[in-house]
């Protein structure tokens, strides 16, 4: 959907997603990340999960993710207001 509508800007809200199957770890490693680093996202916003088991996935995704050259800011927040305010701020 990003690159489909040409998103720059993306918030996601993980705060109470659980732990990621092996499967959907893989997946993710090898299909979602690469198409986010060639996407046209410039700013992700996240408010992490409160589940240990998750930070530890989505760790392993964000880690990948810098093996790439990229043109996208990540952040994590604690708030949405925090995130959205570093989210709309000019590119």
């Amino acid at each position: 959907m990003a690159n489909r509508f040409s998103l720059v800007r993306w918030l996601a809200d993980d705060r109470k997603m659980g732990a990621i199957c092996p499967a959907d770890l893989e997946w993710s490693l090898q299909e979602y990340i690469p198409r986010v680093a060639q996407g046209s996202l410039l700013r992700m916003a996240r408010l992490p999960s409160i589940f240990e088991e998750n930070l530890q996935a989505v760790g392993v995704m964000v880690r990948k993710g810098h093996t790439y050259d990229l043109n996208l800011a990540f952040r994590d927040f604690k708030t949405e207001e925090e995130a959205m305010a570093w989210l709309m701020e000019p590119l």
